[in-house]
């Protein structure tokens, strides 16, 4: 029994290491992935002075209206998400792969948390490949686009403010909290957790959702813009004072808003 009980510890100390290369491991590959998939019109938007997507669309690129399309989206969109999240995420899955492990259930639990978190996120692509079809090649380009793209950060920035975002963030922050909330769901089985990584990706979705809007209006699959964005999520979910970063780059965000709004030059185009 006594053997037993000091097996338990060096089979977590050997495995969870091994969770974080894999998941950091997948963050990379999506990375070059995504670099991979981009095209020139998918790096710039409107607060580059340019419709990037709409002029994709126009110029036979890839984005286009049919379910073919909208699949290679989905895709391109998911691994681009895993590229961003799967470090600020790592937290959370970490603290669910613990309580799985502490109370000997299949780490199938774990995965599933996982995929219940990129299938919100996949979910918010279809949202987003609704709007680059009906409503980007609406949108003009040049000094009137940059303007209203102008405007959207100013809302965005607000955003960075609100009680919602507060709720959020708190969740996102908290991982050992939220895997305690949830233990229940989980013991129900793998599926439940699948419904509860969806859960927590709903609340991820809720505090970032504005900052994915962003990277719409610089141009989706700018790596670099990417990486930046990606930065912002890091530093509000994981580090200490997170909250004042998320406020710091609203009141950024309205200010740099505000500036264009008054006739302010575009966003540069980074690759």
């Amino acid at each position: 029994m006594s053997r037993a009980g000091t097996e338990r510890p060096r089979v977590a100390s050997v495995g969870e290491p091994a969770l974080v290369v894999v998941l950091l491991g997948l963050a990379v590959l999506a990375w070059v992935v995504t670099g991979r998939l981009a095209e020139p019109h998918m790096r710039v938007g409107l607060l580059t002075g340019a419709n990037g997507m709409a002029d994709g669309m126009a110029g036979g690129g890839r984005t286009g209206s049919s379910p073919a399309a909208l699949g290679l989206f989905l895709t391109t969109w998911t691994v681009m998400m895993a590229a961003m999240m799967f470090p600020s995420v790592l937290p959370v899955v970490l603290a669910c792969d613990r309580w799985v492990r502490r109370t000997g259930r299949s780490r199938v639990v774990t995965t599933l948390f996982v995929g219940g978190y990129l299938l919100v996120w996949a979910a918010a692509g279809a949202a987003a490949y609704a709007v680059v079809v009906h409503l980007v090649p609406l949108l003009p380009s040049g000094a009137a686009g940059v303007r209203l793209g102008g405007a959207v950060l100013v809302l965005v920035g607000v955003y960075q403010f609100t009680p919602l975002k507060r709720v959020c963030l708190r969740q996102c922050r908290s991982p050992l909290a939220f895997v305690a909330a949830h233990a229940e769901r989980l013991r129900a089985g793998p599926v439940a957790a699948g419904r509860v990584g969806a859960a927590h990706g709903a609340y991820c979705l809720g505090c970032c959702w504005a900052l994915m809007v962003i990277l719409l209006l610089l141009g989706m699959m700018s790596l670099t813009w990417m990486a930046l964005v990606a930065a912002v999520i890091l530093a509000e979910k994981v580090f200490p004072g997170g909250g004042a970063v998320g406020r710091a780059v609203g009141a950024l965000l309205m200010v740099t808003g505000a500036v264009l709004l008054v006739g302010g030059p575009p966003l540069p185009v980074l690759v």
